[in-house]
């Protein structure tokens, strides 16, 4: 399904009984809204909202660059075209920053907040790699990254066994555009910088991280957990940057024990 934002299209799906609480999930960079199949059994007992971010998988792509208010502002056109009120959002990578985005700004419409392997700012040689990327998509094309990125994302392992996440995010990352890669990239390299703040977020929160994070260091998970009030921070290993990727049953148990603790009964 689609839903017409005015510039772009959202695809979304979404599943569930339509009286339950909503869910809403938001994928990482690159990815789609397939990355999360395997919580959608597990979550059976919501309502389940998955979408493709502008650029990703079957969703407009708007002239950009792009920044991550509106990244933002997208899901909030989302859940008011299909007049949801509150959701409880659960982000990965980009997708929690999008997340921290929302909890700052429309702290209403969030009932909880997931934060998974995501961070709040990048240090300045975070900020020039994700430029420097950039320039190399562009002028060589994704599949230039290909071998850089994926040992990033998943460990030997899985790809030594070409496991289920890795052949997932092998066929996304190769179909994504260079020109969103490039504009994706410009609202991380510019407008990811909420430390600061997130001492101001109220939302009830998770965060789910990993130690061997390449992308990720372990005092930015820490830090996530320590500034958001009352923040529960959970680490999956061994994972590199998309641990759920690798421990599905494992997260699945974490978000339902949150989800179970935050949701009028």
């Amino acid at each position: 399904m689609n839903c017409d934002l005015g510039s772009h299209h959202l695809a979304y799906d979404i599943a569930g009984p339509e009286a339950a609480p909503v869910v809403l999930l938001s994928h990482c960079f690159s990815s789609n809204r397939h990355f999360f199949d395997a919580q959608m059994a597990a979550l059976s007992g919501y309502r389940v909202l998955r979408y493709d971010t502008r650029g990703h998988g079957e969703s407009g792509m708007p002239p950009g660059p792009y920044g991550l208010d509106g990244l933002g502002d997208d899901v909030i056109g989302l859940i008011d075209g299909l007049g949801i009120d509150r959701v409880h959002f659960i982000g990965v990578s980009m997708g929690g920053m999008i997340g921290q985005n929302l909890a700052l700004r429309f702290p209403d419409r969030l009932a909880s907040l997931g934060l998974v392997n995501t961070l709040s700012r990048y240090s300045d040689a975070g900020r020039q790699k994700w430029r420097d990327w950039a320039d190399e998509v562009s002028l060589n094309g994704v599949e230039s990254l290909y071998d850089e990125l994926m040992p990033r994302w998943l460990t030997p392992k899985e790809l030594a066994d070409n496991g289920p996440g890795f052949r997932f995010m092998s066929a996304a990352f190769r179909s994504f555009s260079p020109t969103a890669f490039a504009w994706i990239a410009h609202a991380i390299a510019t407008d990811l910088d909420y430390s600061d703040t997130l001492k101001n977020i109220t939302t009830p929160t998770f965060v789910v991280a990993s130690p061997e994070d390449p992308g990720i260091p372990q005092a930015s998970s820490e830090l996530l957990a320590d500034e958001i009030p009352n923040a529960e921070l959970t680490w999956l290993s061994p994972a590199h940057h998309l641990a759920t990727l690798e421990h599905p049953d494992r997260f699945n148990e974490i978000v339902l024990d949150f989800l179970s603790r935050h949701t009028p009964v």
